[in-house]
């Protein structure tokens, strides 16, 4: 397979392709964490978990967010105003409400325990551990 038939494949399906991509990258991401910790072997619900989060919510709702809803909302201008407007709702509207809360969701489910317990969880993680203030010092700059 040639450059030019991956570039086909990410212009013809490119929902398919950014849950695909983005479930692998989930997946080799935490297999190299699982590595560098002391655990003695992959734990593959904790990796099935990410692939499911990455794939779907990562990839899946960045395509619709990034390629949808921020064209309707900011136009299709790239000017340094829209990219400002689009990285400040991108991390301070969509990454509280609708990019951190769901790998909470994902985790409860993966690891069969109430959805709600996974919800306080992301709750208490932003008021004691200062999630938040994590999230937003590592993706505002990198935006």
């Amino acid at each position: 397979m040639t450059l030019a038939d991956m570039s086909d494949i990410y212009a013809n399906f490119p929902l398919q392709s950014a849950i695909v991509t983005c479930g692998v990258k989930a997946s080799v991401a935490d297999g190299i964490a699982q590595a560098r910790s002391e655990a003695d072997k992959l734990e593959l619900r904790r990796t099935l978990a990410y692939v499911l989060y990455g794939g779907i919510f990562i990839g899946g709702f960045c395509h619709f967010e990034y390629d949808y809803i921020f064209p309707y909302l900011f136009g299709d201008d790239h000017s340094i105003k829209t990219i400002f407007e689009e990285v400040c709702f991108d991390n301070f509207i969509s990454a509280p409400l609708c990019w951190l809360p769901p790998a909470y969701l994902v985790k409860a489910a993966v690891y069969d325990y109430p959805l709600r317990e996974g919800l306080e969880k992301y709750v208490h993680d932003i008021k004691h551990n200062g999630l938040l203030t994590k999230y937003l010092s590592i993706w505002i700059p990198a935006q």
